[in-house]
């Protein structure tokens, strides 16, 4: 099974790709199609995906990340798309 992470925003996939040298995916969610763009030219790594959106609803399926950084635990939305 692959890892995946899901970062929420721009700003915390750039101080924070470094950490996530023992995932599969990065899975970067941000608001903002300019952000997006920016990222794109910014941040070169195969294992990113850009996607749009943010909380309260996450474009991700159920239990589909085993990592949201940029985002509550308890946040029932956080819940429903990390694994188990």
């Amino acid at each position: 099974m692959t890892t995946v992470v899901a970062v929420l925003g721009a700003d915390a996939a750039r101080r924070s790709l470094a950490q996530f040298d023992d995932f599969d995916e990065i899975i970067v969610l941000e608001p903002s199609v300019d952000e997006l763009e920016g990222l794109l030219n910014e941040l070169v790594d195969p294992r990113l995906d850009y996607v749009l959106g943010a909380l309260p609803t996450l474009p991700l399926p159920d239990a589909s990340v085993d990592l949201v950084i940029g985002g509550d635990s308890a946040d029932p939305e956080v819940a429903r798309v990390l694994r188990d």
